[in-house]
């Protein structure tokens, strides 16, 4: 009920609005150091988002070295419509470049219409550039191709007013437009790929990361020797995570993808969230000062987490799992608050290990009903 409330209440916006302020009074030095940290995770070739960046670099260099070796017009536009289309998915690919060269088209037409029924003077062109900025605020947000559209005619509008020839301007609009959105195009149909069959794999991929990440934490809790880098562990989880996320963005945007896998896919994004929270906050309780040491209950507690994270990624990778075989992390929850260590840090442990137990309870449910055949996945 805890986790409803909590879940609930930031998904209005008033809920939305209080977490920013929150976030916001941080110090600006943590603040930094947290998207400098997502930044440094996802500087390698296993990062879906560092791939991207990738591919758009070189499609934009592509896109830059034909508008320079053709001496093409007002050549910025066909990287600047690269930019545009290109995305992490190819749906959105897809979409976006054939709203962008058919907006483009019909705003065009639109403009040659404009400069042939707008009569002589000042006005009726400064009427003319307050109707559609209004329309590219009013309707462009909603629709993409009615923004490319209003836009197109505004620039050609503007552009004359400075003294350009419209039919220039709109040759060399339409072409570089037309070569930008081929290239984008170009790239994906070259290299299609279909990220609903890649989310079971980030998501167990993900889990494997938070579960060596757990083990550090343990480690470091119980005091006992572990080969594991507390802080590439870290690292190795944050990047699983906006690997995660990322995936589940691109699929939600994919054809063929029913509105209860989407429903599903949001729900184990929401839960992974707070698996991450979890754990992050339960490695504060290192370092802290104890007097006695992390009592057993803990340590049975972490070790059927640790089982049940591989459990799940083992099911998501094809294996034979049926939820008996998982443990009873409410059960071992019970049990670590039955013991005698209340004071602090133990209070912050044992508050963290519920926060852990009903992401990774939630989890499991969602893990398996994904895992269930449901036509395309």
């Amino acid at each position: 009920m805890r986790a409803a409330q909590d879940l609930a209440i930031s998904s209005t916006p008033t809920g939305a609005a209080a977490f920013e302020r929150v976030e916001s009074s941080k110090p600006w030095r943590l603040r930094l150091n947290g998207t400098l940290a997502t930044l440094r995770a996802n500087l390698n070739l296993q990062s879906a988002a560092c791939r991207h960046a990738i591919r758009l670099a070189v499609c934009i260099a592509l896109a830059d070295a034909v508008a320079r070796g053709f001496s093409l017009r007002r050549s910025y536009w066909l990287p600047m419509t690269v930019a545009f289309v290109l995305r992490s998915d190819f749906a959105a690919t897809f979409s976006r470049g054939v709203l962008r060269l058919l907006g483009t088209f019909a705003g065009l037409i639109f403009a040659t219409v404009l400069f042939h029924a707008l009569p002589g003077g000042a006005l009726a062109p400064v009427l003319a550039i307050a109707a559609l900025t209004f329309l590219i605020r009013w309707a462009g947000p909603a629709h993409y191709g009615v923004a490319v559209i209003g836009i197109t005619a505004l620039v050609v509008l503007l552009l004359s007013l400075t003294g350009a020839v419209p039919r220039e301007v709109m040759a060399a609009r339409l072409l570089n437009t037309t070569a930008g959105g081929v290239i984008a195009l170009l790239a994906y149909w070259l290299w299609p790929t279909w990220e609903r069959h890649q989310v079971a794999d980030g998501l167990a991929a993900m889990l494997d990361a938070f579960r060596i990440y757990f083990q550090a934490v343990r480690d470091c809790l119980l005091a006992v020797p572990s080969k594991i880098n507390r802080d590439r562990a870290r690292v190795a989880a944050r990047l699983a995570r906006s690997n995660l996320e990322a995936s589940i963005e691109r699929a939600s945007v994919e054809p063929s993808v029913s509105p209860e896998r989407l429903a599903l896919l949001s729900a184990i994004l929401a839960s992974t969230r707070r698996l991450a929270r979890a754990l992050l906050a339960l490695e504060a309780a290192i370092g802290h000062d104890r007097t006695a040491p992390v009592p057993q209950s803990f340590r049975t507690f972490a070790n059927h987490t640790d089982l049940t994270l591989y459990y799940l990624a083992a099911l998501l990778r094809g294996s034979a799992i049926t939820p008996d075989l998982l443990p009873d992390l409410r059960a071992d929850h019970s049990a670590l608050l039955g013991s005698e260590q209340t004071a602090q840090p133990y209070a912050l442990i044992n508050t963290e290990a519920d926060r852990l137990t009903n992401a990774v309870n939630t989890l499991s449910e969602e893990v398996f009903q994904w895992s269930v055949p449901s036509g395309p996945p």
